[in-house]
């Protein structure tokens, strides 16, 4: 494995994160690694513009006017800002449900704004409650139960799970429990990156459904993930070129959409604290932001140290080097 992410305090680096990254392209071809490409990981919220193919696929559009804003919210993991829990109620309202079908967890907002102006958790400021509600319009317009859309043996998640064999060209290694109760799927990292490297080729190809995504998460940057979080940050600052998706346990896939490359990562440890870093570490490795790009994104990809309640130190990106593959 190779440092991903350091933590230097007072001017001494005191932990390290390592990790592992995947370049390929749309033909699954490795094109630069650092550790190993092959890695097994579950993709968590890295899957979900997948997922969102997948759904949108069943005819939401079509049948329910279902438009960009809730396409974009199904892709990302979000803040649980006004705009945000607006888009899951009228993904909701369209498929004549309301928030008690949600089956993701009660949470509370992330934002620390939208968190003062809430009284309780409710699913519906859940991160994933956009995918939630955008999976629950599927199985309504296919009249698959929609009561139990998050289990493993329902129709639609047989369809969320073609699309990501059939994305990532690999067979699915392991099925889990997500964090929001919907089934997570396992693959080698390699995989992950070709899977982004497809949906970045498909589009510039204008095949409808991945075109379609792009568009709207182009279009409505704030809905896949909102206010300082680097996937909304770094989808403006390189005016749509650069789209990454977060995944728990510091996962992360990424696609430059000019040159339809993926690129996954995965930090070893899990650490939140270190998966900001360890995408902008791999991607000054592999010079996809100019100068004003990374200026225009490193702060939120920096966390603060802290002694005697002053900042001291950061968890920032290492300076790492891909090598090419055997």
């Amino acid at each position: 494995m190779e440092v991903l992410a350091e933590v230097e305090r007072s001017g001494f680096v005191e932990s390290r994160h390592l990790g592992a990254v995947a370049v390929a392209d749309a033909d699954g071809r490795l094109l630069a690694t650092a550790g190993d490409p092959g890695l097994v990981v579950y993709l968590r919220s890295s899957a979900k513009p997948f997922q969102a193919l997948a759904v949108r696929a069943l005819g939401v559009e079509a049948e329910l006017g279902l438009g960009e804003v809730a396409l974009a919210g199904a892709c990302g993991s979000h803040n649980g800002e006004p705009d945000h829990v607006a888009s899951v109620r009228k993904v909701l309202e369209a498929a004549g449900l309301d928030e008690s079908a949600l089956r993701c967890p009660p949470a509370l907002p992330t934002d620390r704004t939208a968190r003062q102006k809430v009284d309780r958790p409710a699913p519906v400021y859940h991160n994933c409650s956009g995918k939630h509600a955008y999976m629950l319009a599927g199985s309504v317009v296919r009249d698959w139960a929609p009561e139990r859309y998050t289990e493993p043996d329902h129709p639609l998640q047989a369809v969320v799970g073609d699309t990501l064999a059939e994305y990532t060209g690999a067979p699915i290694e392991h099925v889990g429990v997500d964090g929001c109760g919907v089934p997570v799927h396992a693959f080698p990292l390699h995989a992950l990156a070709t899977a982004y490297a497809r949906l970045g080729a498909r589009a510039t190809a204008r095949e409808e459904g991945p075109a379609a995504l792009v568009e709207a998460v182009r279009h409505h940057p704030f809905m896949l993930a909102g206010t300082g979080q680097l996937d909304t940050l770094l989808l403006e600052a390189t005016n749509g070129r650069i789209l990454a998706k977060v995944g728990a346990e510091a996962t992360y896939g990424a696609v430059d959409l000019s040159t339809a490359t993926g690129l996954a990562l995965k930090v070893l440890d899990g650490a939140p604290r270190a998966r900001a870093a360890a995408l902008l570490a791999a991607l000054r490795a592999l010079e996809w932001l100019t100068d004003a790009e990374w200026e225009a994104v490193i702060g939120s990809a920096t966390v603060e140290i802290h002694g005697a309640g002053h900042t001291v130190g950061t968890v920032h990106p290492a300076k790492l080097e891909l090598s090419a593959p055997d």
